[in-house]
């Protein structure tokens, strides 16, 4: 049975051939962008450029000397490279992909760096250990017919906790790896980067250090001198 006509992607193409650019053809339709350039790819809006409105002047493929928003030429990788996510990459996948092509790195690393620290508040509740009486009793296989029988894991106390213990070492070693690395990139931003990329990275700091020392604390450990803390 044939797919149904997507009728917003048929709006939009309408207002491609009219000259708009994807950007406000997303706005118009109040759809994401990466819808858009998804669309734009599967249904090979680019083998229809001759048919959106034409004007008077003819322009040289490139763009004009000197102008350093011309447009790619044509075999332009990146439309390449876009086709290539677009024929193996799930819809949703692909739609993610375009919504964050323009994101800023320090902005995606950011984020990364509150899953983390999410990650890690989290595992104290799903990882909690009441008290050395604490054990967890799984069962790992049943057997039925001739042979009736069951066999069951038993995790003591102790062995959650270390297990939890290195676990969370280890997350925090990835934690502590992501600060060290947005930091750098603020330093080499200089005075491009905003104040709220600047202070976002202070309040996560003296939340896990809870206090100024605990702050100076994580940033020695990221320093590459491992200088001793009460130095």
């Amino acid at each position: 049975m044939p797919r149904a006509r997507n009728v917003k992607a048929d709006e939009a193409l309408a207002l491609y051939r009219q000259g708009l650019k994807l950007v406000e053809i997303a706005r118009q339709l109040e759809v994401p962008e990466g819808t858009v350039r998804r669309w734009k790819c599967t249904y090979s809006w680019g083998d229809k450029k001759g048919e959106r409105s034409k004007k008077p002047s003819v322009r040289k493929r490139g763009g004009q000397p000197g102008n350093r928003n011309r447009a790619a030429p044509k075999g332009n990788r990146r439309a390449e490279k876009f086709g290539f996510y677009n024929k193996y990459l799930p819809g949703e996948t692909l739609e993610i992909f375009g919504e964050i092509a323009n994101a800023d790195p320090l902005d995606l690393l950011w984020d990364q760096i509150r899953f983390s620290y999410t990650a890690i508040i989290r595992a104290q509740k799903i990882a909690y250990v009441k008290d050395q009486r604490d054990k967890t009793f799984e069962k790992i296989e049943e057997k039925n017919g001739n042979v009736i029988g069951e066999r069951w894991e038993v995790q003591q106390a102790w062995d959650k906790q270390a297990n939890f213990m290195k676990a969370q070492s280890r997350a925090m070693d990835t934690l502590r790896g992501l600060i060290k690395q947005y930091t750098e990139m603020l330093q080499g931003r200089g005075e491009m980067v905003t104040e709220e990329q600047k202070l976002r990275l202070e309040l996560l700091r003296a939340e896990i250090g809870g206090s100024a020392e605990g702050i100076r604390r994580v940033t020695i450990i990221n320093d590459t001198k491992r200088r001793d803390p009460d130095q």
